[in-house]
């Protein structure tokens, strides 16, 4: 039995697009900055595109902090596409419930604890030489 109610999972959906919406502002601020011209003719298209476009458009930047606004953009689509596939709210390793209470501590959360230890320590000796 699914824990999260549709009233629950509509109020997550508006948080990740209020967050998405947020990461577009900060997106053009960002290269409104910047002093090379391709990013600055982007800015006035940064509000129609979605999180595939704008990713895409972003992919050349050599921006640490448009890197990091692009990492979260693809978890808040990976979170709104899960809702729209049904799958919102399960481990996407392990497939177990992830609890409510942590899904609105962190919207994108992905993996329930144990999953997300094992891949932190994946990760980490993937870093190893």
């Amino acid at each position: 039995m699914h824990q999260i109610t549709s009233e629950q999972q509509q109020l997550l959906q508006q948080n990740l697009l209020t967050e998405f919406m947020q990461l577009k502002e900060k997106v053009k601020a960002r290269l409104t900055a910047s002093s090379k011209q391709y990013l600055n003719d982007l800015v006035k298209d940064v509000d129609s595109m979605n999180a595939d476009t704008l990713i895409d458009s972003l992919i050349h930047s050599e921006s640490h902090s448009l890197n990091l606004y692009k990492t979260q953009i693809q978890s808040i689509d990976a979170a709104l596409q899960g809702i729209e596939l049904g799958l919102y709210g399960l481990c996407s390793d392990c497939e177990v419930e992830i609890e409510i209470e942590e899904l609105f501590k962190c919207p994108t959360k992905q993996r329930c604890p144990a999953c997300e230890i094992k891949y932190q320590q994946q990760k980490v000796k993937g870093y190893k030489l």
